[in-house]
């Protein structure tokens, strides 16, 4: 920070001749650049958006661009996923200089320390000679090679942990190394503590900017705007509108999404992906647009296959295998997170109840469904395990340490803070992979699940 106003201060001390220079150059480097259109390419699996515009991230881009303005060696942008770093960085960079050289490397990308030297080089130098080895080598082709400003942007540079951390300590100390005013921006979605306390006092402190993540109506906003940009021969042909293309987002996709994810590239898809089943009865003029409700009874079935799609975890296999104990309770898990509480009576006593029983519509299970998984406590957990083992047996600590366990692998989501009130939990495991759990524990998951 002291270094950061050291550099303010001295670019607004210089002459006013050299700051009207300066002035003039961005604003020809800016107006070059909207004539030529630069953007920079990204690859399929990241967000698709425009850089030109960075919607409800105008005061982030903001800052950026007054943070690179003066060149600072090491810049950290941190925030969740999903919540507009890269697209940040991208629009702020297109104010720069033509001759500043921009490198963007991805970390998932790269393998071996050559390949981020290739990965480096190949974008700064037109024709590197050969990939150095050696940490000190590739130092030495960038003190060389560059001949002005230079912007290294890391994406995912936490990941530098587990590939090198000296080479880590050296990319966040080029401004030292090299004798070219060269800033590197590190983006990643972990906090800079976490990646300093593993790396400890060898890394440079940066500047550090923190992306917020978008809130409802920002997040509706933003996949509005995207299916707006990318199904534009698709919206004016039916001429859909902007509040149709919102109602649209907001009922099918955020509000039925949410429960399950909150990643927005996951709803971008997802809303690509059931647009043209939404809008078919439009087309051959069986609704209108103010059929709202029609229109999203189209599409929930596909919906529900979706959300069941959704609830499985990155890197949960159904080939995982687990105890007793802890498969049982996996599934005692998912009853209490979708069986509504009203009905533990009727699906988990003994005692026959003397009420007739009610035929439950199918639209109320649907909606069950569509409101994703709840919130339970433990004891209602513990409750649901003592009567689906039908053994009499009370929990005991191993049952005890089988949630803690099943909350380590993340199948499982532990959603209270506070301390003084019983701990509650949320199942995140989908209905495909409880039934196979209940098939090899010999539950009758049809007996006991409400939506079964």
């Amino acid at each position: 920070k002291q270094w950061y106003q050291r550099r303010v201060r001295g670019t607004r001390s210089s002459a006013s001749g050299t700051l009207s220079e300066a002035e003039s150059d961005a604003s020809a480097s800016s107006m070059k650049s909207a004539k030529n259109k630069r953007k920079r390419v990204k690859s399929s699996d990241t967000m698709i958006m425009e850089v030109d515009e960075v919607l409800h991230r105008e005061d982030i881009v903001k800052d950026i661009k007054k943070m690179l303005a003066v060149y600072p060696p090491f810049l950290f942008i941190t925030g969740p996923p999903g919540s507009g770093k890269s697209s940040s960085i991208n629009n702020a960079v297109t104010s720069l200089s033509e001759t500043v050289k921009i490198a963007t490397v991805d970390m998932r990308d790269v393998l071996k320390v050559q390949g981020f030297f290739h990965a480096v080089l190949s974008q700064l130098i037109s024709e590197p000679s050969r990939i150095p080895d050696h940490t000190s080598d590739f130092v030495r082709s960038l003190n060389m090679s560059l001949d002005g400003q230079c912007v290294l942007i890391v994406e995912h540079g936490h990941l530098f942990n587990s590939l090198n951390s000296l080479l880590f300590c050296t990319v966040t100390r080029l401004y030292q190394l090299t004798c070219n005013k060269v800033s590197v921006v590190l983006v990643s979605d972990s906090p800079w503590d976490l990646i300093y306390s593993s790396n400890g006092s060898t890394l440079t402190h940066p500047l550090i900017l923190y992306v917020p993540p978008y809130t409802r109506q920002q997040m509706i906003d933003v996949i509005t705007q995207h299916l707006l940009d990318t199904e534009t021969e698709l919206c004016s042909e039916l001429g859909l509108t902007n509040q149709v293309m919102k109602s649209y987002v907001t009922t099918c996709i955020y509000d039925s999404l949410s429960p399950y994810t909150s990643s927005i590239r996951e709803m971008m898809r997802t809303s690509r992906r059931l647009l043209p089943q939404y809008v078919e009865p439009l087309r051959k003029g069986e609704l209108k647009m103010t059929d709202t409700i029609k229109l999203f009874q189209r599409v929930q079935s596909v919906l529900v296959d979706t959300m069941s799609q959704l609830g499985c975890l990155a890197g949960f296999k159904s080939g995982l295998e687990l105890p007793y104990n802890s498969r049982v309770l996996l599934i005692c898990a998912f009853l209490a997170s979708h069986n509504p509480a009203r009905l533990d009576k009727r699906f988990f006593c003994k005692a026959k109840s003397s009420r007739r029983k009610v035929k439950t519509r199918t639209t109320a299970k649907l909606s069950e469904v569509l409101k994703g998984p709840k919130t339970f406590p433990l004891d209602r957990l513990l409750a649901i395990f003592s009567a689906v083992t039908q053994d009499g047996t009370i929990p005991c600590s191993d049952v005890l340490i089988s949630v803690s366990s099943l909350v380590s692998l993340n199948l499982i989501v532990k959603m209270s803070v506070d301390l003084l009130d019983q701990p509650k939990y949320k199942c995140l495991v989908p209905l495909p992979v409880v039934q196979s759990l209940a098939k090899e524990s010999g539950v009758d998951l049809e007996r006991f699940y409400f939506n079964y």
